[in-house]
């Protein structure tokens, strides 16, 4: 005698469908990065002695289970609080017509991603890569990370150097001197973050 498995109404088989999805998003769960609680921010040295703080302030980035991450800059979000500048640095160092967005990525360690989903403090360093005005180069962070399982912050425990010359930003920085009439601008420069991740 054949025995026929009992049959699932509607209603049941929609909420057997609805929990497995859920199974599958939740051990398959990214964060992504907030912008409006993220910052990134560098420092312009002029005249010798004269600093400026200036902002990227549209970030996107995800950081996958497994510890890949990536974060995107969108370089025509610059802010400096003078429109002019922020024209000139779209225009002629960051050349935003044909470099858009600068992206970083990173592979975080077992042990980051441990404090990550278990929650907890950790100083550590994470190397990665800069994409950057056509260039590719590795840059190292030494960065602080909390999180309580469902919220991540990351902050740089001391500014990353970003060297001009690597980049090919020279000639765009001498062309922003020339424009303003300043004896110099500084070609290293400091760079720090805060990304905060949900």
């Amino acid at each position: 005698m054949i025995k026929r498995s009992p049959k699932l109404s509607l209603p049941k088989v929609l909420l057997t469908a609805a929990f497995a999805s859920l199974l599958s998003l939740s051990a398959q769960a990214d964060w992504h990065v907030d912008n409006s609680q993220s910052s990134l921010s560098f420092i312009s040295i002029k005249k010798v002695n004269a600093a400026e703080i200036f902002q990227i302030t549209k970030l996107q980035g995800s950081l996958s289970d497994t510890g890949a991450l990536k974060v995107k800059l969108d370089l025509d979000s610059i802010k400096t609080q003078v429109d002019i500048r922020d024209i000139r640095l779209r225009e002629h160092l960051f050349d935003t017509t044909n470099f858009k967005v600068a992206t970083i990525e990173a592979q975080l360690s077992t042990e980051i991603l441990g404090a990550v989903k278990q929650g907890g403090i950790l100083n550590a360093s994470v190397d990665g890569v800069l994409d950057f005005h056509g260039f590719k180069k590795p840059i190292t962070a030494n960065i602080t990370m909390m999180s309580d399982g469902k919220t991540i912050l990351a902050s740089t425990q001391q500014p990353i150097i970003i060297k001009a010359a690597d980049f090919g930003l020279d000639t765009g920085i001498e062309k922003l001197r020339e424009l303003a009439g300043l004896s110099n601008i500084g070609h290293s420069i400091p760079v720090s973050f805060n990304l905060v991740l949900k």
